[in-house]
């Protein structure tokens, strides 16, 4: 694969984003394409994958109807991550970037942009915010100011997965994409088709609650053929055949924390579900059959686990070591 393939700006349209694309592309010839629009939905349906796509396309310079040509000057800027008519909020964003942590928007970047937007591009130039629910009050407001007082040929492009935390006024006065939404049967026919499996497309769809792009993605993450290991493990602690500082030991070589976590959660939560009487999600094995036995399980410990799951979690995302988190979580999984 060639670096212009591995590039989102390049890549297909994802088939349940034609709506979309046909507006926005509708709109720019039309010269009715709004000062700011907004991609918004949950995370892994394509939305920022459409962004990049739109991004190449409106700058470049022999542009088609499915999107940009690859080949032209405006294209190999954006390859080499130096177009001068596109700015990336944070910069890590942008798809050329090789920073996988993201900071913040401050308001003092937001000013920037400002200053950005006057400065006389080529033609159209574009600011493109991601995560933009995650901008502070003041940044917020200042953003609002830009786009109270549009300046011509310039667009912005919030992107958000969790747009309840956009403050009112700023979704106000952007355009919200038809993006938030894949039914279900496009989006099963399209991750069936990558996968070659219906049974697995239907499981890793449930999995993920639908998310398409992280469906596609599931039967490669590092805990998904480790979920029957989990629940022999967490059977062995409860019944004290073994010990919670050996099972430990054992995962940290496995797994990250964090990827850990979102096993435990996973499984443990199915555990009720089969407790309660109710299909496993886990539809390729036989949950119930695996915990036979398993009862006596408190609800109130459940729920205080998963709230003590989230802190240590976060404790980890703020540099406290994993195997600190990992020996406390299993303390924890003993008493379950």
């Amino acid at each position: 694969m060639n670096e212009q393939e591995q590039l989102p700006y390049f890549a297909p349209l994802l088939p349940w984003q034609a709506q979309a694309w046909e507006q926005v592309v509708g709109q720019f010839y039309d010269g009715k394409l709004p000062h700011g629009l907004l991609a918004c939905g949950m995370a892994g349906i394509g939305k920022r994958e459409f962004v990049w796509r739109f991004v190449a396309w409106l700058l470049c310079q022999n542009k088609g109807e499915q999107g940009a040509c690859g080949a032209c000057d405006s294209c190999h800027w954006l390859m080499a991550g130096t177009h001068p008519d596109v700015m990336v909020l944070p910069s890590e964003s942008l798809p050329t970037s090789d920073d996988s942590e993201r900071s913040s928007i401050k308001i003092d970047d937001v000013r920037a942009l400002q200053e950005y937007s006057h400065v006389k591009g080529h033609g159209v130039r574009l600011i493109v915010l991601d995560d933009a629910d995650s901008l502070t009050i003041g940044a917020s407001n200042a953003l609002l100011k830009t786009l109270e007082e549009p300046r011509a040929g310039v667009h912005l492009i919030l992107i958000s997965d969790n747009p309840a935390k956009l403050m009112p006024t700023i979704k106000s006065r952007v355009q919200a994409l038809p993006l938030g939404a894949v039914a279900h049967d496009v989006a099963l026919a399209y991750v069936g088709g990558v996968l070659g499996d219906e049974s697995l497309a239907r499981l890793a769809l449930t999995l993920t609650d639908g998310a398409v792009l992280k469906a596609v993605d599931l039967p490669k993450a590092v805990w998904f053929d480790k979920r029957a290991l989990w629940l022999k493990t967490w059977l062995t602690l409860r019944h004290g055949e073994r010990s919670a500082v050996s099972a430990s030991d054992y995962w940290q070589g496995v797994m990250s924390f964090a990827d850990f976590a979102v096993l435990t959660r996973l499984m443990l939560m199915d555990v009720v579900r089969v407790g309660l009487g109710l299909d496993s999600i886990h539809t390729d094995m036989d949950v119930a059959g695996l915990i036979n036995g398993a009862d006596n399980l408190s609800l109130d410990k459940v729920e205080n686990f998963l709230a003590s799951l989230d802190d240590m979690a976060v404790a980890v995302g703020q540099n406290v070591q994993d195997k600190m988190a990992y020996d406390e979580l299993f303390c924890r999984l003993v008493d379950l």
